[in-house]
């Protein structure tokens, strides 16, 4: 068996008033045998959520091209990871959100991925060891889509070794903003 320790930041949410001095981050040790809803359910618990919302994962290849979508178990349709781009739309993303540097072979493995999107997953059927991650590898995580808290994943470490019982939140930095802004 595998054990993994993601690092998930928060990303800022100006609409929300969140806009850390420092990052803010958790760490989370996770078993290959969780799933994405469990990993989901951690973010949840080490934010110090406590209203649900729909959340998705994207997988991230080591260029940090989104190469898959995962689900939330009832949002999931088994459909594309997303709408297919055509050729006008993914060059105007490509010129404008793109750096120059980035290779040839980089540009064509994203066009190729916005005209022929994969199938979703569902994040609930999906576990960690079935992504197949290396260490530095990333994933996107968005919770609550009308708030939009967003997250980046990283993979900071996979060892042997089984974690028993549910994931561990096993460092942090920053306080966990509310959920929702006080009014």
């Amino acid at each position: 068996m595998t054990s993994y320790r993601f690092r998930v930041w928060l990303h800022p949410n100006p609409p929300l008033e969140f806009e850390p001095e420092t990052e803010v981050w958790r760490d989370i040790e996770v078993d290959g045998s969780h799933t994405l809803t469990d990993v989901h359910e951690a973010i949840f618990d080490a934010f110090e959520r406590r209203d649900t919302h729909a959340y998705e994962f994207l997988l991230r290849d080591e260029h940090g091209i989104s190469i898959r979508s995962y689900a939330h178990p009832e949002m999931y349709s088994g459909e594309q990871s997303w709408p297919p781009m055509d050729d006008e739309q993914i060059d105007r993303f490509l010129e404008h959100a793109i750096p120059d540097d980035v290779s040839e072979e980089t540009r064509d493995t994203f066009r190729d991925l916005r005209k022929n999107p994969p199938e979703e997953r569902n994040a609930a059927e999906t576990t960690i060891d079935e992504l197949d991650l290396i260490e530095s590898q990333s994933l996107f995580y968005e919770f609550d889509f009308g708030d939009g808290w967003e997250h980046h994943i990283e993979v900071e470490e996979i060892r042997e070794g089984s974690l028993d019982g549910e994931p561990v939140i096993v460092d942090k930095q920053g306080d966990a903003p509310p959920q929702y802004p006080e009014k």
